[in-house]
């Protein structure tokens, strides 16, 4: 009986060392409950470059609450005010008027489970798709928000123009991917245009034509494993989590493992991480920068999410609450990780059966 009392004891010892009682919240959700610190009386949130609510930061928060699975509707400032609101509000007053705000009103609307043919007053798909140069194909005079509108349309179930698509894949640069405002020429190309780009067309089903800008950033990448918005770029070529966040998401889209991406020993998704505020859950835009920012803070939490713009999450607006992705949070000392622990605690118990099992045959033995 001493023995069984001792093994038992044991067997809890063991459970107590591998069972993590303060678990590691996953970088993406302590971004989001950094974010929700700062968000404004009007339900938005500011860019961190101005004062005041931003609408394209606020659908980036918006965005990056989908990723991780909350109803960003159920985020209430004590005036009353929820992102959504603040974006709607901004849509009925007609604030949100070109192309890349109407595409960020659309992606909320559907990544929120409502009906993006009447949000805020408007039939977004319409207003969006009326965009469209019949003689250029463009949705916009950059191919950033051209991009963006195809996306858009795209996650309505809109079926992506032809003549959209050739607009893109006729302005490839002599660098293997695309420029801000189009073109041809060499050395205009940038990270953020190409991976957007590189999202849309994944999206229309050119895939081989998404995939020939993989030479570019693979050219591009710091040893870091982040990227910076050009290089060579008389502005610097440092990481940025903004960059490196958008170039993430179009390597998901194209199904590129991270790993693939490591050369110099850590990932473009470590090198997010490595910008990740811990202490408050913020990410810094550089690491020059050492300043929390919502607008990297949202972006990074999307691609560490795992999110793409080609198929956006979808969580309904005060509605139903989706099955997130489970997340197996690391220890901080140990690194063991949850199922880890499960194994272990199951191995425990076996032993701790075993040993029980064996004590009663000997007992048994001695009585006979």
């Amino acid at each position: 009986m001493k023995r069984l009392t001792a093994l038992v004891v044991l067997a809890m010892v063991l459970v107590v060392s591998v069972v993590p009682v303060n678990a590691q919240v996953p970088a993406h959700e302590s971004a989001l409950e950094w974010l929700r610190q700062t968000q404004e009386p009007s339900g938005g949130f500011s860019n961190g470059f101005s004062e005041g609510a931003d609408f394209g930061a606020t659908v980036e928060v918006i965005l990056a609450a989908v990723a991780s699975g909350q109803d960003a509707s159920l985020w209430i400032t004590p005036q009353g005010n929820s992102p959504l609101d603040f974006v709607r509000a901004e849509v009925a007053a007609g604030r949100a008027s070109d192309v890349g705000d109407l595409s960020r009103a659309l992606l909320v609307a559907v990544a929120t489970g409502q009906d993006p043919r009447s949000f805020g007053g408007r039939d977004l798909v319409a207003a969006l798709s009326a965009q469209q140069d019949a003689a250029t194909g463009m949705f916009a005079g950059d191919l950033f928000k051209h991009a963006y509108a195809l996306l858009a349309l795209h996650n309505a179930g809109v079926a992506i123009p032809d003549s959209a698509v050739r607009a893109m894949t006729s302005q490839f640069t002599e660098d293997g991917a695309w420029a801000l405002f189009g073109g041809t020429e060499p050395g205009t190309a940038d990270t953020n245009t190409t991976a957007l780009v590189m999202q849309a067309l994944v999206a229309a089903g050119e895939v081989n034509a998404a995939a020939g800008a993989l030479a570019y950033l693979r050219a591009v990448q710091n040893e870091d494993g982040g990227f910076p918005y050009q290089n060579p770029s008389p502005w610097g070529t440092d990481t940025d989590s903004n960059s490196t966040a958008l170039v993430i998401q179009a390597l998901n889209a194209l199904g590129e493992p991270m790993g693939d991406w490591a050369g110099s020993g850590t990932d473009p998704v470590g090198a997010v991480m490595a910008l990740w505020d811990q202490a408050s859950g913020a990410f810094y835009w550089q690491a020059s920068v050492p300043v929390a920012n919502p607008l990297a803070t949202a972006q990074s939490a999307q691609a560490v999410a795992g999110m793409t713009l080609v198929n956006l999450p979808r969580v309904g607006a005060a509605g139903a609450q989706p099955v997130a992705e489970a997340v197996v949070p690391l220890m901080p000392a140990s690194g063991f990780d949850v199922v880890s622990g499960s194994l272990l605690l199951m191995g425990a118990i076996i032993v701790l059966v075993a040993f029980s099992a064996l004590l009663r045959k000997k007992s048994s033995a001695r009585e006979v």
